[in-house]
């Protein structure tokens, strides 16, 4: 089953087109991986895929209630005392409104942080970049995406 097309999409920056009507289709259980030279636009596909980028024309169709979290190359993550409350505090997780199911997400998260060895505990600003990115992918497992979207 289709989880999202790409359609004849048009994305430049400038004078520098990054996608020239490109077409895209993503079917449940795929992997798919991107090489390509710095600046060559993974990463605004990435980004037009997650919803975080509008393109210039051409049309982006998902399947409806397609779940979707991206982590970025350098995750940032908000002020908090420590980062389990920073991760919590994201601008892209999607608002829970059921109690069980938000403490679900948090359990999740407390397990996926100690399986990638990450001290939620720690200060968020003395984390090192490696400490952000595993913060950020723990997140993404404990959120369960139907589509989960890696830059670099």
């Amino acid at each position: 089953m289709t989880m999202l097309s790409l359609l004849d999409a048009e994305l430049a920056f400038g004078d520098v087109p990054l996608l020239d009507r490109a077409a895209l289709s993503v079917q449940d259980g795929e992997r798919i991986g991107l090489i390509g030279r710095n600046g060559t636009g993974k990463s605004s596909l990435l980004g037009v895929l997650a919803g975080r980028l509008q393109l210039d024309s051409g049309e982006l169709k998902l399947r409806d209630g397609l779940a979707i979290v991206g982590v970025e190359q350098e995750p940032e993550l908000p002020a908090a005392a420590h980062l389990h409350e920073s991760l919590l505090r994201r601008g892209h997780i999607p608002a829970i409104h059921d109690e069980r199911e938000r403490w679900r997400v948090e359990a999740r998260l407390a397990e996926y942080l100690q399986r990638f060895a990450v001290d939620g505990s720690r200060e968020t600003t003395s984390a090192s970049g490696g400490e952000r990115k595993r913060a950020a992918l723990a997140l993404a497992f404990a959120l369960g995406p139907d589509l989960l979207l890696l830059d670099e």
